[in-house]
């Protein structure tokens, strides 16, 4: 009884609601490291993460140091001022001048540095810099994939950029609205269908001897060209974090640093895919509840010293070592609906393990079987006597010719399965049968931007007299092109005003080359004030067959 009646005392409700506190302020932290994926959240690898860094960590100094004289004036007050017995009774003071007054004036300076500074590194992170690469990032359920349109238009899994360089995200999604959420980088923006967004990231990456000798700063605070602070204060503060030769700066051989969590579908490699490049690997993630795939939408933002990237891109345009993993390939993109094994969904997704629609070896069925994962399928369809009506997305922009038939063969020859394979070739047919440009592994070779500026712009002059010189229309009933939604978030409305004309607009683009076509496209993207990607006459190969189809 001594024993319980001691520990009832220690534990009163008052020690008690102070230990559960204490528990929480401990474990908090903890919990989170313990959450896969989770760790270092501070935006410290880029210029613009560490101006975001250093405005919360002010505000967090500011914030401390207001609740510090608070709760100091609060514990003093109740100190000072207390009953000291049951008829006692403290002296009353009611307000005082010149302490209100002082609050008052204090506050409104600390109002206006704290906004003050706020804008400042408001214009700084949002202001769109001179850039010298353009990437998409394109979010769909249950991924992401990233367009290379300066370098062709080929597509990455992973965001793979140039270390100490300007580069423009155009953020967009193919169904709901995702987040591209970087936070080493400091990159966080909405993806949402229909529009591009806009977000700059320069990532510090490797430190390279090379790069600090080609006059880039290793961890620059300021962009010249992204400011309009004085001179002086820019040198002054690149001086500060600036390496000199010989002592900060190191030449960089292999991967720096890699990432440990990618989610289920993505496991991380023994050997990562980029160990033979000098990089750095951040991680990338979707931060909004876009579906039951959500968690898994998780990728690598990899940025590469300049000479690597080069090889890097050279090494994607010349379809890679050919070494294709079907696994993978299906693990990534499949598994989520169709099931790891196989098994599908029940009501919702059909099955690939011994399914009777994919279930002959001849020449049909597997043309089928591709032109599914190609076009994707919508409506119903029945599968081992059970029927399923829902929606699968195209996969012919996603995945390669090789890709292709990798993942079709897979599925036809796992999980108890033997009905035949199909070939890169007979991939390639159904691609070209379903109008899409041709997507081999080492994709198609493009058209230089500079060409397609040219051409497009003595194109355009047959144009201006109606949209105007400078995109702006005078003439009543036609479109602006400069700023104009539909000319930025997809060709295709462009493609199809051109090639089927719409209301009092004759179809003065029936007649035109698929290259005059991307020609023209292109230059209207690009102009007036336009920041939308090139198009390349492949692509306008099939979307001028799918709007021709659908008028």
């Amino acid at each position: 009884m001594d024993i319980q009646s001691n520990v009832g005392r220690f534990l009163s409700p008052p020690r008690r609601t102070a230990l559960l506190a204490l528990a929480v302020v401990l474990l908090a932290p903890a919990m989170a490291w313990a959450i896969p994926g989770a760790g270092d959240f501070t935006s410290l690898d880029s210029p613009t993460g560490r101006e975001m860094a250093g405005l919360y960590n002010m505000l967090a100094k500011i914030c401390f140091v207001i609740f510090t004289i608070v709760a100091s004036v609060m514990i003093a007050a109740i100190l000072r001022f207390r009953r000291r017995s049951e008829d006692e009774r403290p002296e009353q003071t009611h307000g005082n001048f010149q302490v209100e007054v002082g609050i008052l004036l204090a506050a409104t300076i600390l109002q206006i540095f704290i906004g003050w500074r706020t804008i400042e590194v408001m214009w700084y992170v949002e202001k769109m810099p001179e850039t010298e690469i353009t990437i998409e990032a394109i979010g769909y359920q249950w991924d992401w994939q990233f367009r290379y349109p300066d370098q062709g238009g080929f597509i990455s899994d992973d965001l793979v950029i140039p270390a100490h360089t300007n580069v423009r995200l155009n953020i967009t999604s193919k169904d709901v609205i995702h987040s591209l959420f970087i936070p080493e980088l400091g990159v966080k923006m909405d993806a949402v269908p229909g529009r591009f967004n806009y977000w700059w990231v320069n990532a510090d990456g490797p430190i390279n001897q090379a790069v600090l000798e080609n006059d880039y700063r290793v961890s620059p605070t300021y962009d010249k060209r992204n400011t309009t602070r004085p001179e002086g204060m820019v040198d002054l503060f690149n001086a500060m974090y600036f390496y000199p030769e010989g002592k900060g700066a190191k030449t960089v051989r292999g991967l720096e640093k890699r990432v440990d969590y990618l989610a289920a579908s993505r496991t991380v490699e023994e050997v990562s895919p980029y160990a033979k490049y000098d990089a750095v690997e951040y991680r990338g993630m979707c931060t909004e509840l876009c579906g039951k795939g959500h968690y898994d939408m998780y990728f690598r933002t990899v940025a590469m010293t300049p000479a690597s990237f080069k090889e890097w891109v050279e090494f994607q345009q010349s379809g890679g070592d050919g070494d294709v993993n079907a696994e993978g390939i299906y693990t990534k993109n499949c598994s989520t609906c169709h099931g790891a094994g196989g098994e599908g969904v029940a009501g919702q997704f059909p099955p690939l393990a011994q399914a009777d629609y994919i279930s002959t070896d001849d020449d049909e069925n597997k043309r089928r079987h591709v032109g599914v994962v190609l076009k994707g399928l919508k409506g119903e369809i029945v599968v081992n006597g059970v029927k399923y009506n829902g929606v699968m997305q195209p996969w012919f922009n996603v995945l390669n010719d090789e890709e292709v038939a990798a993942v079709v063969n897979h599925e036809r020859t796992s999980w108890g399965n033997s009905y035949g394979t199909v070939d890169s070739k007979m991939v390639a047919e159904e691609r070209d049968a379903a109008g899409y440009p041709p997507y081999p592994a080492g994709g198609v070779t493009p058209l230089p931007e500079a060409d397609l500026m040219t051409q497009g712009q003595k194109i355009y002059a047959s144009c201006a007299s109606c949209h105007g010189a400078s995109g702006v229309s005078s003439v009543r009933g036609v479109p602006n092109l400069k700023k104009n939604p539909k000319v930025l978030s997809s060709p295709e409305d462009v493609v199809s005003y051109l090639v089927n004309g719409k209301g009092n607009k004759g179809a003065q683009g029936s007649s035109m080359t698929n290259d005059e076509i991307a020609s023209i496209v292109t230059y209207i993207r690009k102009s007036f004030g336009n920041k939308a990607s090139a198009v390349q006459p492949g692509e306008i190969g099939r979307i001028r067959k799918d709007v021709t189809k659908a008028r």
